[in-house]
């Protein structure tokens, strides 16, 4: 396992230490910094902006009416996927995760690059969260004391400081809609990235010539030095065009032939001569050549029309089972490495080759990961916040249901919090297990 990661992260820690010691022990422009536990609190109290955006009142309440039921329904699939997690993981043992990959710190977790893409989309979905807050405040008549940026060694948040006053002498619909404010607007902006992404993605023009997707190991396309992503103009100075032409030209081979190919891999010409094997039978029946005694080269082929037919059934489902499975691959896509799923690895991180995908103008494959990011960012952090653990939102929104609910019915409003409490006590627990338990199986 590397850990080249450890020793910059170790001594940014130490550095964080020292400057949270100082400031706070000698009250270091204590109206700027304040401290929530290990956390920095970087803030001002000029909130204005908050009482410009919250003037249509009547919209923003009723948004956040819709979002309090969005919320209740992540918190519950939310919950149910977790605990589902935890007791798999005791059934099925899955390998440990590297420490590094527990921490959405882009260049740190392996499946998540430190680019201007995805920083932007961190930075975006903090801010838009916390907005979410301030401006449902100022709607609902609730003061805001100061707003600024949650920091533990990195920013790892931003925050909206309401009166506590305020809130408590609040309605409790006014105090759930403040709450689901944050989670309300980052799954807002998440969807609404989606839709703009699957309307660029129908933009891509596909290349005309068939490419190599995937090279077998231990075969004489991967000894000859032969990269997926390769564009294939010819096989034995024939011209290919389709995977027909590919598959015609292989048929007529056998084992131990010599098959000259030429295409370019990004951008740059190449040529092999591969001495072609028998076709093993493991995988007779998922290779495009014909005949039994022909020759195989060790290359999965596909063409560039393939790749857009298979985003559009990913974009347009047609069915409830075809959606779901179209979330599930947008969530795991940056994690496509460790699925061997890398198809769309394109939406991500990579500029594709554009004799296999071609951008429509200047500038779309970086509009398309920032909008990628920004919106995977946006609805994991919304659903994740819609936990019912202490301080997420999520929580906060059961503590106040459970207080209200207890003193309707005359009833000790402690015992509110100690359910709540057992609740998260029960979810983090739920959170450790698929982390720690691997270790030790």
């Amino acid at each position: 396992m590397e850990f080249g990661w450890l020793i910059p992260v170790i001594i940014a820690v130490m550095i964080y230490a020292v400057l949270y010691y100082w400031i706070k022990r000698y009250k270091i422009l204590p109206n700027v910094f304040d401290f929530m536990g290990p956390c920095l609190m970087i803030k001002t109290n000029h909130t204005g902006i908050f009482d410009k955006l919250s003037r249509p009142k009547k919209l923003l309440i009723a948004y956040a009416n819709v979002g309090i039921i969005l919320t209740v329904i992540c918190a519950v699939l939310i919950t149910i996927v977790f605990i589902l997690t935890a007791y798999l993981t005791m059934l099925v043992h899955p390998e440990p995760t590297a420490p590094q990959n527990l921490l959405l710190i882009p260049g740190v977790n392996e499946y998540v690059p430190s680019t201007f893409a995805v920083w932007f989309a961190i930075v975006f979905a903090m801010v838009i969260h916390e907005c979410g807050h301030g401006i449902l405040s100022r709607a609902e008549k609730i003061k805001v004391k100061s707003t600024g940026i949650l920091a533990l060694v990195i920013p790892i948040g931003a925050f909206v400081e309401p009166d506590e006053e305020d809130v408590e002498n609040s309605p409790l619909k006014t105090k759930l809609r403040m709450f689901a404010a944050g989670i309300t607007n980052n799954l807002f902006a998440g969807v609404v990235g989606v839709v703009i992404l699957i309307l660029l993605t129908g933009l891509i023009i596909p290349g005309a010539s068939p490419y190599v997707y995937g090279v077998y190991n231990g075969y004489s396309a991967q000894e000859a030095g032969i990269q997926p992503g390769t564009v294939i103009y010819t096989l034995n100075d024939v011209p290919v065009y389709s995977l027909d032409d590919i598959s015609k030209i292989l048929s007529q081979t056998k084992a131990g032939d010599t098959l000259s190919l030429t295409g370019s891999y990004k951008g740059t010409p190449v040529s092999y001569d591969v001495t072609l094997s028998s076709i093993p039978l493991n995988i007779s029946g998922s290779i495009i050549q014909s005949g039994e005694d022909a020759g195989f080269i060790g290359i999965s082929f596909s063409e560039p029309s393939q790749i857009v037919s298979a985003l559009n059934t990913v974009t347009h489902p047609t069915s409830v089972s075809g959606a779901v499975s179209s979330f599930l691959t947008f969530i795991i896509l940056p994690f496509s490495s460790m699925t061997g799923f890398d198809l769309f690895s394109f939406l991500v991180v990579d500029n594709p080759n554009p004799e296999i995908l071609s951008a429509p103008f200047t500038g779309f494959w970086e509009i398309i990961h920032i909008l990628y990011w920004c919106s995977w960012l946006n609805i994991l952090l919304g659903i994740f916040n819609a936990l019912p653990i202490g301080f997420f939102d999520g929580g906060q929104m059961l503590r106040e249901t459970l207080r209200a609910w207890f003193k309707k019915h005359g009833r000790d409003e402690r015992r509110a919090l100690q359910i709540c409490s057992v609740v998260t006590y029960v979810l983090v627990l739920a959170l450790i297990i698929p982390i720690v338990m691997p270790y030790f199986f």
